[in-house]
């Protein structure tokens, strides 16, 4: 498995979704949209994020949807927000591979000892890097 490029927010991205999205932000916050995302604003995340057409806010403001569902306090939620979080990802999987590959945790063998959303980002990306390897191989 190769690990994809590291990629993080930006600042300006950062710093346009606390304008728009009137999130909290202080320049402290090292993980910044692990630690303003909330279950409760998701369909507003989610909402946004489909108006979005620039790559660095898609990335940042993903971070804070897959938080937000992670969060999520029953499994019909959970299993409700993935499946439409699956298809953003799917259709922007060159934006978020890096957002996916953190998330899947491969890093550690034992998925009961993961978060909750790991296991659907193992497949997720599996599936993907399955793909690119047809096209790729055609």
């Amino acid at each position: 498995m190769i690990e994809p490029e590291f990629r993080c927010g930006t600042a300006k991205a950062i710093q346009k979704l606390v304008k728009e999205l009137n999130m909290p932000y202080e320049d402290w916050m090292q993980d910044w949209p692990y630690e303003v995302a909330s279950p409760n604003e998701i369909d507003k995340y989610i909402s946004y994020y489909r108006k979005l057409t620039e790559d660095d806010e898609k990335f940042v403001l993903m971070e804070a949807i897959i938080q937000a569902t992670e969060d999520l306090n029953t499994d019909k939620l959970f299993e409700e927000y993935l499946s439409i979080i699956k298809h953003l990802l799917e259709d922007n999987f060159t934006i978020h591979q890096y957002t996916i590959y953190y998330w899947a945790s491969f890093d550690n063998e034992n998925i009961d000892d993961c978060w909750k959303i790991s296991l659907f980002m193992r497949e997720l990306f599996d599936v993907q890097q399955e793909k690119k390897l047809r096209i790729s191989e055609s």
